[in-house]
């Protein structure tokens, strides 16, 4: 399991396959509170990107979903093209100018 500065990755594999898609869960926390988790975030195009193996970023294939709704909890569900990675980074920078929650970071290690 990887840790990240939310908790732990809770995922549909484990340990992450490289080339099988991937689904996984994650928060976010509130800009105006950093201690709190942000509940029912806004999420928008370009808020959600990932890097495979220190390439260039690129928004996620599918944009990550509140679930369920109402909750802390944020779904990612990651393709097989975006697991095609040994390494695989996803970072979250709200893209407003009003910075409803705080920037943070996924960094998954797969297997083969």
């Amino acid at each position: 399991m990887q840790w990240t500065s939310w908790g732990v990755l809770m995922a549909n594999s484990n340990p992450p396959k490289k080339n099988q898609a991937f689904v996984t869960y994650v928060c976010v926390r509130d800009a105006t509170d950093n201690l709190s988790l942000k509940s029912t975030p806004t999420i928008a195009a370009g808020d959600f990107k990932i890097s495979k193996d220190g390439g260039a970023f690129a928004n996620l294939t599918t944009l990550p979903t509140n679930t369920p709704a109402s909750t802390v909890s944020i779904k990612l569900d990651l393709s097989a093209t975006e697991m095609n990675a040994d390494n695989v980074l996803i970072t979250w920078i709200d893209q407003t100018s009003t910075k409803e929650w705080a920037d943070g970071w996924l960094e998954i290690n797969t297997t083969a």
